[in-house]
Protein backbone atom coordinates (compact mmCIF):
# COMPACT_ATOMS: atom_id res chain seq x y z
CA UNK A 1 0.00 0.00 0.00
CA UNK A 2 1.69 3.59 -1.38
CA UNK A 3 2.05 5.91 1.86
CA UNK A 4 -0.19 9.08 1.25
CA UNK A 5 2.51 12.22 0.52
CA UNK A 6 2.04 15.57 2.53
CA UNK A 7 2.44 18.81 0.67
CA UNK A 8 2.94 22.05 2.99
CA UNK A 9 2.00 26.12 0.91
CA UNK A 10 3.89 29.04 2.02
CA UNK A 11 4.06 32.49 0.56
CA UNK A 12 7.27 33.80 -0.30
CA UNK A 13 6.84 37.97 -1.02
CA UNK A 14 8.58 39.93 -2.86
CA UNK A 15 8.91 43.78 -3.78
CA UNK A 16 8.45 44.43 -6.96
CA UNK A 17 11.06 46.81 -9.04
CA UNK A 18 9.18 48.30 -11.96
CA UNK A 19 8.26 51.74 -13.97
CA UNK A 20 5.37 50.36 -15.22
CA UNK A 21 3.34 50.30 -12.10
CA UNK A 22 0.63 51.77 -13.98
CA UNK A 23 -0.31 49.23 -16.54
CA UNK A 24 -0.24 46.81 -13.34
CA UNK A 25 -3.35 49.40 -12.13
CA UNK A 26 -5.04 49.15 -14.84
CA UNK A 27 -4.21 44.75 -15.76
CA UNK A 28 -6.14 44.82 -11.85
CA UNK A 29 -8.93 47.13 -12.87
CA UNK A 30 -9.45 45.14 -16.29
CA UNK A 31 -9.65 41.67 -13.74
CA UNK A 32 -11.82 43.39 -11.27
CA UNK A 33 -13.84 44.29 -14.09
CA UNK A 34 -14.15 40.59 -15.22
CA UNK A 35 -14.47 39.03 -12.47
CA UNK A 36 -17.72 41.27 -11.37
CA UNK A 37 -19.26 40.94 -15.01
CA UNK A 38 -18.95 36.44 -14.34
CA UNK A 39 -19.73 37.28 -10.44
CA UNK A 40 -23.11 38.81 -11.44
CA UNK A 41 -23.39 36.11 -14.60
CA UNK A 42 -22.85 33.23 -12.18
CA UNK A 43 -25.46 34.47 -9.54
CA UNK A 44 -28.18 35.25 -11.98
CA UNK A 45 -27.60 31.92 -13.50
CA UNK A 46 -27.89 30.06 -9.82
CA UNK A 47 -29.32 31.99 -7.53
CA UNK A 48 -32.89 31.80 -8.96
CA UNK A 49 -32.87 29.38 -11.41
CA UNK A 50 -35.12 26.27 -10.50
CA UNK A 51 -33.17 22.99 -11.64
CA UNK A 52 -35.49 19.63 -11.88
CA UNK A 53 -34.39 16.17 -10.59
CA UNK A 54 -34.59 13.76 -13.43
CA UNK A 55 -34.99 10.89 -10.86
CA UNK A 56 -37.92 12.24 -8.84
CA UNK A 57 -39.09 14.95 -11.51
CA UNK A 58 -39.33 17.41 -8.89
CA UNK A 59 -38.32 21.36 -8.95
CA UNK A 60 -36.24 22.84 -6.69
CA UNK A 61 -34.40 26.28 -6.37
CA UNK A 62 -30.53 26.17 -6.68
CA UNK A 63 -28.45 26.70 -4.16
CA UNK A 64 -25.13 26.58 -2.95
CA UNK A 65 -25.00 22.58 -2.21
CA UNK A 66 -26.19 21.66 -5.75
CA UNK A 67 -24.48 24.41 -7.57
CA UNK A 68 -22.02 22.98 -9.80
CA UNK A 69 -18.33 22.65 -8.74
CA UNK A 70 -15.90 24.86 -10.03
CA UNK A 71 -14.17 23.27 -12.65
CA UNK A 72 -18.39 22.41 -14.11
CA UNK A 73 -18.87 25.97 -13.41
CA UNK A 74 -16.11 27.49 -15.43
CA UNK A 75 -17.00 25.45 -18.20
CA UNK A 76 -20.46 26.47 -18.59
CA UNK A 77 -19.76 30.05 -17.99
CA UNK A 78 -17.51 30.01 -20.88
CA UNK A 79 -19.68 28.21 -22.84
CA UNK A 80 -21.99 31.08 -22.48
CA UNK A 81 -19.91 33.96 -22.79
CA UNK A 82 -16.87 33.08 -25.27
CA UNK A 83 -17.49 31.93 -29.15
CA UNK A 84 -16.40 28.69 -29.78
CA UNK A 85 -14.75 26.93 -33.35
CA UNK A 86 -18.41 26.70 -34.74
CA UNK A 87 -18.48 30.35 -34.27
CA UNK A 88 -22.33 30.71 -32.55
CA UNK A 89 -23.59 33.15 -31.15
CA UNK A 90 -23.42 33.34 -27.33
CA UNK A 91 -26.41 34.54 -25.11
CA UNK A 92 -23.57 36.39 -22.78
CA UNK A 93 -20.97 37.55 -24.78
CA UNK A 94 -17.88 38.83 -23.23
CA UNK A 95 -17.41 42.23 -23.42
CA UNK A 96 -13.85 42.60 -23.71
CA UNK A 97 -11.80 41.84 -26.69
CA UNK A 98 -8.57 39.73 -27.07
CA UNK A 99 -8.55 39.15 -23.32
CA UNK A 100 -5.91 36.03 -22.87
CA UNK A 101 -7.07 32.81 -21.62
CA UNK A 102 -5.37 32.35 -18.30
CA UNK A 103 -6.25 35.45 -17.28
CA UNK A 104 -9.86 35.25 -17.70
CA UNK A 105 -9.95 32.16 -16.35
CA UNK A 106 -8.10 33.50 -13.18
CA UNK A 107 -11.31 36.07 -13.07
CA UNK A 108 -13.67 33.58 -13.12
CA UNK A 109 -12.05 31.41 -10.77
CA UNK A 110 -12.38 34.14 -8.68
CA UNK A 111 -15.85 35.37 -9.71
CA UNK A 112 -16.66 32.16 -8.54
CA UNK A 113 -15.37 31.76 -5.30
CA UNK A 114 -17.16 35.54 -4.52
CA UNK A 115 -20.76 34.17 -5.58
CA UNK A 116 -20.28 30.82 -3.65
CA UNK A 117 -19.76 32.92 -0.81
CA UNK A 118 -22.12 35.37 -1.23
CA UNK A 119 -24.63 31.61 -1.60
CA UNK A 120 -23.48 29.91 1.52
CA UNK A 121 -23.82 33.29 3.85
CA UNK A 122 -27.54 33.62 2.30
CA UNK A 123 -28.32 29.94 3.03
CA UNK A 124 -26.91 30.10 6.36
CA UNK A 125 -29.04 33.11 7.27
CA UNK A 126 -32.22 31.46 5.28
CA UNK A 127 -31.80 28.42 7.40
CA UNK A 128 -32.10 30.00 11.15
CA UNK A 129 -35.33 32.03 9.83
CA UNK A 130 -34.21 34.97 7.55
CA UNK A 131 -36.82 34.86 4.97
CA UNK A 132 -35.68 38.58 4.05
CA UNK A 133 -32.40 37.43 2.92
CA UNK A 134 -31.08 37.39 0.01
CA UNK A 135 -32.74 40.80 -0.54
CA UNK A 136 -31.11 42.42 -3.82
CA UNK A 137 -32.89 45.77 -3.63
CA UNK A 138 -31.79 46.73 -0.29
CA UNK A 139 -28.30 47.99 0.51
CA UNK A 140 -28.17 47.51 4.35
CA UNK A 141 -26.23 44.75 5.81
CA UNK A 142 -26.99 43.05 8.88
CA UNK A 143 -25.28 40.59 11.60
CA UNK A 144 -25.10 36.70 11.05
CA UNK A 145 -27.33 35.05 13.67
CA UNK A 146 -24.75 32.50 13.75
CA UNK A 147 -21.65 34.41 13.88
CA UNK A 148 -20.22 37.97 14.07
CA UNK A 149 -19.39 38.58 10.86
CA UNK A 150 -21.88 40.97 8.96
CA UNK A 151 -23.78 39.24 6.28
CA UNK A 152 -23.47 41.36 2.83
CA UNK A 153 -27.14 41.89 1.68
CA UNK A 154 -26.74 43.10 -1.51
CA UNK A 155 -24.37 41.91 -4.62
CA UNK A 156 -20.79 43.56 -4.57
CA UNK A 157 -20.78 45.94 -6.91
CA UNK A 158 -16.92 46.89 -7.11
CA UNK A 159 -14.09 44.43 -6.81
CA UNK A 160 -10.42 45.35 -5.78
CA UNK A 161 -9.24 41.81 -6.08
CA UNK A 162 -5.40 40.95 -6.48
CA UNK A 163 -4.49 39.98 -9.54
CA UNK A 164 -3.81 36.02 -9.93
CA UNK A 165 -1.37 35.50 -12.89
CA UNK A 166 -1.83 31.55 -14.29
CA UNK A 167 0.80 29.90 -16.84
CA UNK A 168 0.68 31.92 -19.84
CA UNK A 169 0.84 35.14 -17.82
CA UNK A 170 3.88 34.98 -16.16
CA UNK A 171 7.57 33.36 -17.73
CA UNK A 172 11.22 33.35 -17.14
CA UNK A 173 11.16 33.91 -13.15
CA UNK A 174 14.23 33.02 -11.51
CA UNK A 175 14.35 34.26 -8.10
CA UNK A 176 15.33 37.70 -8.70
CA UNK A 177 13.09 38.76 -11.85
CA UNK A 178 10.33 37.57 -13.81
CA UNK A 179 8.20 39.05 -17.17
CA UNK A 180 4.47 39.54 -16.58
CA UNK A 181 2.37 39.86 -19.19
CA UNK A 182 0.50 43.21 -18.14
CA UNK A 183 -2.21 45.95 -19.88
CA UNK A 184 -1.53 48.96 -20.67
CA UNK A 185 -4.97 50.20 -21.55
CA UNK A 186 -4.49 49.43 -25.43
CA UNK A 187 -2.89 46.39 -25.49
CA UNK A 188 -1.78 43.24 -23.96
CA UNK A 189 2.68 43.79 -23.33
CA UNK A 190 4.85 41.82 -21.55
CA UNK A 191 6.92 43.35 -18.93
CA UNK A 192 10.26 42.47 -17.61
CA UNK A 193 10.25 43.40 -13.32
CA UNK A 194 12.69 43.28 -10.78
CA UNK A 195 12.55 41.34 -7.82
CA UNK A 196 13.44 41.78 -4.49
CA UNK A 197 13.44 41.14 -0.45
CA UNK A 198 12.94 37.02 -0.59
CA UNK A 199 14.54 33.52 -1.41
CA UNK A 200 13.44 31.02 -3.23
CA UNK A 201 13.57 27.01 -1.88
CA UNK A 202 15.80 24.82 -3.18
CA UNK A 203 12.89 22.03 -3.68
CA UNK A 204 8.99 22.39 -4.44
CA UNK A 205 6.87 24.02 -6.96
CA UNK A 206 6.31 27.36 -7.89
CA UNK A 207 2.22 28.10 -7.98
CA UNK A 208 0.19 30.85 -9.48
CA UNK A 209 1.45 34.18 -8.06
CA UNK A 210 -0.63 37.38 -7.19
CA UNK A 211 0.39 40.73 -7.97
CA UNK A 212 -0.42 42.87 -4.33
CA UNK A 213 -0.60 46.81 -5.18
CA UNK A 214 -0.19 49.33 -2.35
CA UNK A 215 -0.36 52.74 -2.57
CA UNK A 216 2.88 53.52 -4.62
CA UNK A 217 4.48 50.47 -4.64
CA UNK A 218 3.76 46.03 -5.28
CA UNK A 219 4.32 42.92 -4.06
CA UNK A 220 4.49 39.71 -5.68
CA UNK A 221 3.58 37.08 -3.51
CA UNK A 222 4.33 33.16 -4.66
CA UNK A 223 2.71 30.52 -3.23
CA UNK A 224 5.29 27.63 -2.60
CA UNK A 225 4.34 24.16 -2.18
CA UNK A 226 6.77 21.87 -1.06
CA UNK A 227 6.50 18.16 0.51
CA UNK A 228 6.24 17.62 4.18
CA UNK A 229 8.95 14.71 5.14
CA UNK A 230 6.92 13.17 7.85
CA UNK A 231 3.20 13.46 7.84
CA UNK A 232 1.92 11.26 10.67
CA UNK A 233 -0.71 12.01 12.46
CA UNK A 234 -0.35 12.58 16.91
CA UNK A 235 -1.29 8.64 17.69
CA UNK A 236 0.91 7.07 15.45
CA UNK A 237 3.87 9.24 16.76
CA UNK A 238 2.59 8.75 20.41
CA UNK A 239 2.58 4.68 19.76
CA UNK A 240 6.24 5.10 17.97
CA UNK A 241 7.55 6.40 21.38
CA UNK A 242 8.80 9.83 19.48
CA UNK A 243 10.29 12.74 21.75
CA UNK A 244 7.69 15.41 22.69
CA UNK A 245 8.95 19.34 23.04
CA UNK A 246 6.42 21.28 25.52
CA UNK A 247 6.43 25.12 25.02
CA UNK A 248 4.98 28.00 27.42
CA UNK A 249 4.94 31.50 27.20
CA UNK A 250 6.17 33.76 29.64
CA UNK A 251 5.87 37.71 30.01
CA UNK A 252 9.66 38.07 31.19
CA UNK A 253 13.00 38.25 29.31
CA UNK A 254 12.75 34.57 28.54
CA UNK A 255 9.39 34.85 26.36
CA UNK A 256 9.42 31.20 25.38
CA UNK A 257 10.48 28.11 27.38
CA UNK A 258 10.81 24.67 25.69
CA UNK A 259 11.59 21.34 27.42
CA UNK A 260 12.12 17.79 25.49
CA UNK A 261 10.58 14.73 27.38
CA UNK A 262 10.20 11.42 26.23
CA UNK A 263 8.15 8.73 26.41
CA UNK A 264 7.68 8.40 29.63
CA UNK A 265 7.71 12.04 30.04
CA UNK A 266 11.20 12.36 31.77
CA UNK A 267 13.19 15.62 30.74
CA UNK A 268 15.55 15.70 28.71
CA UNK A 269 16.66 18.99 27.79
CA UNK A 270 15.47 22.56 28.22
CA UNK A 271 15.50 25.96 26.82
CA UNK A 272 14.65 29.32 27.36
CA UNK A 273 14.23 31.86 24.63
CA UNK A 274 15.67 35.50 25.41
CA UNK A 275 14.65 38.46 23.75
CA UNK A 276 11.43 39.19 25.46
CA UNK A 277 12.78 42.62 27.07
CA UNK A 278 14.53 43.90 23.52
CA UNK A 279 11.25 43.36 22.12
CA UNK A 280 9.24 45.32 24.77
CA UNK A 281 12.33 48.12 24.82
CA UNK A 282 12.02 48.48 21.39
CA UNK A 283 8.23 48.92 21.11
CA UNK A 284 8.42 50.95 24.25
CA UNK A 285 10.08 53.48 22.27
CA UNK A 286 8.34 53.56 19.27
CA UNK A 287 5.10 54.04 20.87
CA UNK A 288 6.92 57.01 23.21
CA UNK A 289 7.73 58.81 19.67
CA UNK A 290 3.89 58.17 18.50
CA UNK A 291 2.37 59.69 21.52
CA UNK A 292 4.99 62.51 20.79
CA UNK A 293 3.24 62.94 17.22
CA UNK A 294 0.07 62.41 18.49
CA UNK A 295 0.20 65.44 21.29
CA UNK A 296 2.15 67.78 18.60
CA UNK A 297 -0.66 67.02 15.93
CA UNK A 298 -3.03 68.63 18.86
CA UNK A 299 -3.87 64.62 19.85
CA UNK A 300 -5.41 62.91 16.58
CA UNK A 301 -6.24 59.62 16.76
CA UNK A 302 -6.77 59.18 12.87
CA UNK A 303 -5.18 55.80 12.01
CA UNK A 304 -3.14 57.07 8.94
CA UNK A 305 -1.57 60.35 11.11
CA UNK A 306 0.89 58.42 11.98
CA UNK A 307 1.24 55.48 9.55
CA UNK A 308 5.08 54.96 9.85
CA UNK A 309 5.10 54.28 13.61
CA UNK A 310 2.39 51.64 13.52
CA UNK A 311 4.05 49.86 10.24
CA UNK A 312 7.58 49.84 12.31
CA UNK A 313 5.48 48.38 15.33
CA UNK A 314 3.81 45.46 12.89
CA UNK A 315 7.44 45.40 11.41
CA UNK A 316 8.80 44.61 14.78
CA UNK A 317 6.48 42.07 16.12
CA UNK A 318 6.63 40.54 12.90
CA UNK A 319 10.42 39.96 13.00
CA UNK A 320 10.23 38.80 16.86
CA UNK A 321 7.82 36.15 16.12
CA UNK A 322 9.35 35.08 13.39
CA UNK A 323 12.47 34.90 15.37
CA UNK A 324 11.11 32.92 18.51
CA UNK A 325 9.27 30.54 15.80
CA UNK A 326 12.15 29.53 14.22
CA UNK A 327 14.07 28.80 17.15
CA UNK A 328 11.72 26.46 18.41
CA UNK A 329 11.67 24.61 15.42
CA UNK A 330 15.42 24.32 15.50
CA UNK A 331 15.11 23.29 18.53
CA UNK A 332 12.59 20.46 18.01
CA UNK A 333 14.90 19.35 14.86
CA UNK A 334 17.85 19.01 16.63
CA UNK A 335 16.68 16.99 19.49
CA UNK A 336 14.21 15.06 16.94
CA UNK A 337 11.28 15.93 18.52
CA UNK A 338 8.18 14.86 16.43
CA UNK A 339 5.40 16.26 18.21
CA UNK A 340 5.12 19.97 19.69
CA UNK A 341 2.51 20.70 22.30
CA UNK A 342 1.48 24.36 23.45
CA UNK A 343 -0.94 25.36 25.70
CA UNK A 344 -4.27 26.30 24.58
CA UNK A 345 -5.60 29.57 24.34
CA UNK A 346 -9.48 31.02 23.57
CA UNK A 347 -10.03 34.37 22.44
CA UNK A 348 -11.08 35.90 26.45
CA UNK A 349 -7.35 34.51 27.46
CA UNK A 350 -5.82 36.89 24.60
CA UNK A 351 -8.46 39.40 25.73
CA UNK A 352 -7.47 39.01 29.18
CA UNK A 353 -3.12 39.41 28.22
CA UNK A 354 -3.83 41.99 26.27
CA UNK A 355 -5.49 43.64 29.29
CA UNK A 356 -3.24 42.95 32.05
CA UNK A 357 0.16 43.14 30.18
CA UNK A 358 -0.51 45.89 27.47
CA UNK A 359 -0.30 44.98 23.62
CA UNK A 360 3.25 45.19 23.06
CA UNK A 361 4.37 43.10 25.93
CA UNK A 362 6.60 39.97 25.55
CA UNK A 363 3.31 37.87 26.59
CA UNK A 364 1.34 39.62 23.98
CA UNK A 365 3.55 38.63 21.39
CA UNK A 366 2.18 34.87 21.93
CA UNK A 367 -0.48 34.71 19.74
CA UNK A 368 1.33 35.52 16.77
CA UNK A 369 4.12 33.03 17.90
CA UNK A 370 2.00 30.34 18.09
CA UNK A 371 0.48 30.76 14.58
CA UNK A 372 3.97 30.96 12.65
CA UNK A 373 4.75 28.08 14.94
CA UNK A 374 1.92 26.13 13.27
CA UNK A 375 3.18 26.34 9.62
CA UNK A 376 6.69 25.81 10.29
CA UNK A 377 6.44 23.00 12.38
CA UNK A 378 3.95 21.05 9.16
CA UNK A 379 6.90 21.96 6.61
CA UNK A 380 9.39 20.39 9.42
CA UNK A 381 7.26 17.22 9.60
CA UNK A 382 6.24 18.15 13.22
CA UNK A 383 2.97 17.84 14.42
CA UNK A 384 1.57 20.04 16.79
CA UNK A 385 -1.22 19.91 19.65
CA UNK A 386 -2.70 22.10 21.78
CA UNK A 387 -3.47 21.18 25.90
CA UNK A 388 -5.35 22.71 28.33
CA UNK A 389 -3.43 24.54 31.03
CA UNK A 390 -5.37 23.18 33.86
CA UNK A 391 -3.03 22.63 37.01
CA UNK A 392 0.15 22.66 34.97
CA UNK A 393 1.25 26.02 36.89
CA UNK A 394 -0.08 24.64 40.57
CA UNK A 395 1.18 21.42 40.71
CA UNK A 396 4.62 19.92 40.91
CA UNK A 397 5.79 18.02 37.58
CA UNK A 398 7.89 15.28 39.92
CA UNK A 399 5.67 14.45 42.32
CA UNK A 400 2.62 16.11 42.20
CA UNK A 401 2.25 17.89 45.16
CA UNK A 402 0.83 21.57 45.77
CA UNK A 403 3.27 24.43 44.54
CA UNK A 404 4.56 27.79 45.77
CA UNK A 405 5.16 30.48 43.97
CA UNK A 406 7.50 33.22 43.93
CA UNK A 407 8.84 35.49 40.99
CA UNK A 408 9.83 32.91 38.44
CA UNK A 409 10.44 30.11 40.89
CA UNK A 410 8.64 27.33 42.66
CA UNK A 411 8.41 24.71 45.65
CA UNK A 412 6.65 22.09 46.01
CA UNK A 413 4.95 21.07 49.52
CA UNK A 414 7.61 17.99 49.43
CA UNK A 415 10.95 20.07 48.69
CA UNK A 416 11.20 20.02 45.35
CA UNK A 417 11.66 23.76 43.88
CA UNK A 418 13.32 25.11 40.58
CA UNK A 419 12.21 27.39 37.81
CA UNK A 420 7.66 27.88 37.68
CA UNK A 421 7.84 28.06 33.58
CA UNK A 422 9.85 24.81 33.41
CA UNK A 423 7.84 23.25 35.86
CA UNK A 424 4.34 24.17 33.57
CA UNK A 425 6.34 22.47 30.72
CA UNK A 426 7.19 19.96 31.59
CA UNK A 427 3.49 19.37 33.15
CA UNK A 428 2.03 20.08 29.55
CA UNK A 429 4.18 17.65 28.17
CA UNK A 430 2.85 14.82 30.86
CA UNK A 431 -0.67 15.88 30.24
CA UNK A 432 -0.41 15.20 26.42
CA UNK A 433 1.10 11.58 27.15
CA UNK A 434 -1.63 10.82 30.18
CA UNK A 435 -4.37 11.70 27.46
CA UNK A 436 -3.12 9.35 24.71
CA UNK A 437 -2.62 6.94 27.26
CA UNK A 438 -5.95 7.02 28.49
CA UNK A 439 -7.34 6.70 25.33
CA UNK A 440 -5.23 3.90 23.97
CA UNK A 441 -6.74 1.73 27.22
CA UNK A 442 -10.07 2.29 26.70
Amino acid sequence: MEKNTYYAITVRKFSVLTTHLDWMKKTQELYNEILGFYYNLYLDLFLGENVSDERTGDSQKRNVKNSPGSMEAMRELEKLTIVGREKKAVPYPLPWKKIPLYFRRAAINGAIAAARSYLSRAEAVSQEGRKDFPDLNSCKKTVSPISDIPVQKERTKIFTESVTFYKGMYKDFNGKEITLKLWNGLSWQWTRCRLRGNTIPGEGKMMSPALILKDARAELHIPWKSQVCDGRSAKERMSAGEKICSVVFTNRDACVVCCIQNKKGAMENCLFIKGGAEYAHYCRVITEKLKKSQRSSGGGNHPRANIKYWEKLKNISEHYAHQFSRQVIDYCEEHNAKILVMPEYDLSHRKLIIWSSGNYSPISLSTSIRQKIKYKAWQAGIVVLESQQYKTSSVCSVCGGTVKLKGSSFRCENGHQGNRYLNMAENLGKKCILGFASSETK
